[in-house]
């Protein structure tokens, strides 16, 4: 199977976690160890065993109720009330949503060559982000303190559509945004459930990324959709969609 010709191919929309950035279990220890700090310094000691079974839950539950996104007060809010049992007032929730913020912008980090890439296949199409996470603020921060925001014309969260990839929803917004249709886009994503199931159903082409292992683990089922390309580099894209092609070809 050979890339659809880069004349039919308008737009390429990025996943972020594990796509563009490395977030793995390393960074949400990271977030977690944050958080648990700030709980201990305002509430006191718990169950830390609980503390990470409920974290963890979490950040699955989306999958388990229709695709709809966690809200990032309201998740705060709830793992207090378990762990502490008692109602938080909304002053404290901003506080510890501030600090998930900053522990989640803290540990993000761009490579240069991520750059180099985004900059070269922006020269020729039109680039997008759509991002699984339960706040929208988080994700532009990051983007913003690692300057990839530049390289994209659209950038669409779940947390502000209200549910997570693979719902529908997700995709037809980022294409909306970008204003190109599905049969002209390509997608490249780490997760199997949301990134390749979700692409495709959607109509575009998708490109697995196998650099790093998600953190969610969805395995392949029966009659789901084969990625199109699979790639270990962000690099191996510009052979894929060669953003400067030879005279000629």
């Amino acid at each position: 199977m050979s890339l659809p010709r880069p004349r039919d191919v308008h737009a390429i929309v990025f996943d972020y976690g594990n796509t563009l950035i490395e977030f793995g279990q390393r960074q949400i220890d990271h977030c977690g160890a944050a958080l648990r700090s700030a709980f201990q310094d305002r509430f006191g000691d718990f169950d830390i065993d609980r503390f990470d079974a409920l974290r963890a839950q979490g950040r699955l539950a989306p999958y388990r109720n229709g695709y709809r996104e966690n809200d990032l007060r309201t998740v705060t809010r709830d793992l207090a009330n378990e762990l502490f049992g008692s109602r938080l007032l909304d002053a404290q929730i901003d506080d510890l949503v501030a600090i998930r913020r900053a522990a989640f912008v803290g540990c993000i980090e761009a490579e240069p060559s991520t750059h180099r890439v985004l900059e070269l296949l922006g020269s020729r199409y039109r680039l997008g982000l759509l991002s699984n996470y339960p706040c929208g603020r988080s994700i532009r921060a990051s983007l913003e303190a690692t300057g990839l925001e530049r390289h994209f014309a659209a950038v669409v969260v779940s947390g502000d559509v209200g549910f997570v990839k693979p719902h529908p929803l997700t995709f037809e917004t980022i294409l909306e945004r970008l204003r190109v249709p599905a049969e002209h886009t390509a997608f490249v994503g780490d997760n199997w459930l949301a990134d390749v199931q979700g692409s495709k159903r959607a109509g575009m082409t998708c490109v697995h990324m196998r650099r790093w292992t998600p953190p969610e683990p969805f395995e392949p089922q029966p009659g789901d959709f084969e990625p199109d390309y699979v790639v270990r580099r962000l690099a191996e894209l510009l052979e894929l969609f060669d953003p400067d092609p030879p005279p000629g070809s």
